[in-house]
């Protein structure tokens, strides 16, 4: 058993965790398998389209700080940054 060690580390596990269950439901074929920036766009762009009265600018802001932040080098979704986890998650419980 994994036990988290610091308060980041903690909510990094919990980003994940969220991140996955979202996965689950609105791309069940590939939660098991490598996610990388090109499942996220289009889990993104399921999530958008699923939410239709949000505030567009805030939406687009959301989207283009994910992929700014985006390390295309590791470019596995738990091989990003605790910073990308972080604006990934609250974007997708927004």
């Amino acid at each position: 058993m994994a036990t988290a060690r610091t308060v980041l580390e903690l909510r990094r596990w919990n980003n994940l965790v969220a991140i996955r269950r979202v996965l689950a439901v609105r791309m069940p074929g590939i939660c098991d398998q490598q996610v990388g920036l090109g499942e996220i766009a289009e889990l993104c762009r399921r999530h958008v389209l699923t939410h239709p009265g949000r505030d567009w600018a805030l939406v687009r802001n959301q989207i283009l700080r994910i992929g700014c932040d985006w390390d295309l080098d590791r470019d596995r979704l738990d091989q990003q940054s605790h910073a990308c986890l972080d604006y990934l998650a609250s974007f997708l419980k927004g």
